[in-house]
């Protein structure tokens, strides 16, 4: 508990660097680019659009029928939500193993690297969830009388992404293939957290397995909170708040101790 605490107040106490690492790398990537940094926009969304014309216009307007609005506007920013944890944790994990020499130049705390990453990735969330608001509108709905529930998600994202990328970043180093694996589950991650298809649907123990993961958590919330009331969700939620932090707190304090461990032989495995 103890190194946890320790990891955490590393990120508070560099959170300006953090910032301004984060600005950095953004004016690197995108300096070369017509459009500049504006592509931190329009990626996601042009990636997102294609899910949206197989399912929101194809699959499911034929099976289903409905306003292909509301569907985008729940996908959307379900997809966003997801896609943030999925870029932060997957630049997170790896964080550490390409960018150690960096640390060694700068002197900063190896720690605050997966925290460089999941602020690199918060405009992909900013982008779908506005273009998700936009469609939310254009399909009739407005805002839901619950919104300010969408910061505390946006906070429990945050410490999954933040929590888990810490884990893996050192168990990348020590096992290298590991990398691997983790892709994997990440991109099936996507459809067991019900971003694409309502998990809702699904009365029966694959539904309930499915509903105790930490992303269903994230994203059915997210979607609770700003655009509808979600019932299934609600009737679940005290138990699954209590997994979800849970979860949340076993990977920090795992991945702290791994990582205040072996951190002074990163270099060594690299």
């Amino acid at each position: 508990m103890i190194n946890a605490f320790k990891i955490v107040w590393e990120q508070i106490l560099y959170f300006p660097l953090i910032i301004r690492m984060v600005k950095y790398g953004d004016q690197s990537t995108y300096q070369n680019f017509f459009l500049g940094q504006a592509w931190k926009i329009f990626n996601p969304i042009l990636q997102v659009s294609v899910y949206f014309v197989i399912f929101g216009l194809g699959l499911r307007n034929v099976s289903q029928g409905g306003n292909p609005w509301t569907y985008a506007a729940w996908m959307m920013l379900g997809m966003g939500i997801w896609r943030f944890m999925d870029e932060a944790i997957m630049s997170g994990s790896q964080s550490i193993k390409r960018q150690i020499g960096l640390v060694s130049k700068m002197k900063f705390p190896l720690s605050v690297l997966p925290s460089i990453s999941i602020a690199s990735a918060i405009w992909t969330f900013l982008a779908l969830g506005t273009l998700s608001t936009v469609f939310m509108y254009m399909s009739g709905g407005s805002i839901n009388s619950r919104w300010p529930w969408v910061l505390y998600y946006f906070i429990a994202a945050v410490s999954l992404s933040y929590s888990f990328a810490l884990l893996n970043s050192t168990i990348v180093i020590l096992i290298p293939d590991y990398i691997s694996i983790l892709r994997l589950a990440m991109s099936m991650g996507m459809w067991l957290a019900g971003v694409i298809f309502k998990i809702d649907s699904l009365n029966n123990i694959i539904g309930d397995i499915l509903r105790l993961s930490p992303f269903y958590y994230v994203v059915y919330g997210m979607r609770d909170a700003w655009i509808q009331n979600d019932t299934v969700f609600q009737m679940h939620f005290q138990t699954e708040t209590i997994i979800f932090w849970s979860v949340v707190a076993l990977f920090l304090m795992v991945g702290s101790f791994l990582h205040l461990k072996f951190k002074k032989n990163f270099i060594e495995y690299i």
